[in-house]
């Protein structure tokens, strides 16, 4: 009997499929040997895990360690849109990645992820991960990272075919009109009724295309604007991404959890993200880390599979 296949959403939109694509690339590194436990649906950019406490970076984890627990520090509602603001005029000025020549945008990086569901979260070994993204038209696309070689289909998985990926550029073709920008998150929202609030789904939604798209100057700024717009959005400062980077975090919380996209502080270059609780709940204590991971490269390359120089 052949394996069934999944019917074709292309009514659904870009940033949505985008998000359930990463999902749903972490549900598949379940391990076995937690079958009652769920993996966090967790950023998919990967990345080197470090443990910051108390200002300390500590080993990568091994699957069994005890959970990773933070400093909960105060976000600070004053400054968060005087900081975006700021970023969004930095990379207007900047120069625009996404003129190189090439057919697919690759991102390198390194992250862990967290298991919930039975007990006090902990996170999974350090993965490293590459994704080649078609740029213009769709067509095939390819991820790779230890033990785990598949191609991506839009949304879904399947074995040893690679079709019909979304491209980069359906991704970042947003309004470069900040209110406007927003509204249409808000807008994708509303037509899904579930899920997070509308503001934590339009962080989640900006966070993804920060994550691995390849974005012009001009669509980046419009994002860190709408960013600055959202209700609830902090800057919490001191923080050390998976890469052992020290930067200025952006932060939203909702359901106890605190996301951060983590920028260096002095270029506001994208460094990764990392989430945490900031309550005590069934999955841990507050501080808990659910998720941490750190961005290493980005380029344009020509070929799928081609991996550009270090």
């Amino acid at each position: 009997m052949s394996e069934p296949t999944a019917p074709r959403v292309s009514a659904m939109s870009a940033l949505r499929r985008q998000a359930l694509r990463h999902h749903l690339m972490n549900e598949i590194e379940r391990p076995a040997r937690r079958p009652r436990r769920m993996l966090v649906l967790a950023p998919a950019a990967g990345v080197l895990a470090v443990a910051v406490s108390a200002g300390a970076i500590a080993q990568p984890w091994a699957p069994d360690s005890a959970p990773l627990i933070v400093t909960v520090e105060h976000g600070e509602r004053s400054g968060a849109t005087l900081l975006l603001n700021r970023m969004a005029a930095a990379a207007a000025d900047s120069p625009d990645p996404s003129s190189a020549e090439g057919e697919y945008v690759y991102i390198r990086s390194r992250g862990a992820f967290a298991e919930l569901g039975d007990g006090p979260a902990r996170l999974q070994p350090v993965r490293e991960r590459e994704i080649w993204i078609p740029r213009n038209e769709r067509g095939d696309g390819l991820l790779r990272q230890p033990s785990f070689n598949v191609p991506i289909i839009g949304a879904i998985p399947e074995r040893e075919t690679l079709t019909d990926v979304i491209p980069n550029a359906a991704l970042v073709d947003l309004p470069s009109n900040p209110d406007a920008l927003l509204e249409k998150l808000y807008r994708e929202r509303d037509e899904r009724g579930r899920g997070n609030s509308r503001a934590g789904a339009a962080f989640t939604a900006i966070g993804d295309i920060l994550r691995e798209s390849l974005v012009p100057p001009q669509t980046t700024a419009a994002l860190y604007q709408a960013a600055a717009k959202i209700p609830g959005v902090e800057v919490v400062r001191g923080v050390t991404d998976a890469a052992e980077r020290r930067g200025v975090a952006v932060a939203h919380t909702e359901r106890s959890r605190r996301q951060e996209w983590i920028f260096d502080e002095q270029t506001y270059e994208y460094l990764g993200e990392r989430s945490y609780l900031v309550a005590d709940t069934a999955d841990g204590p507050a501080g808990t880390v659910l998720s941490t991971t750190a961005v290493l490269q980005r380029a344009v390359v020509s070929n799928l599979g081609q991996r550009p120089d270090r």
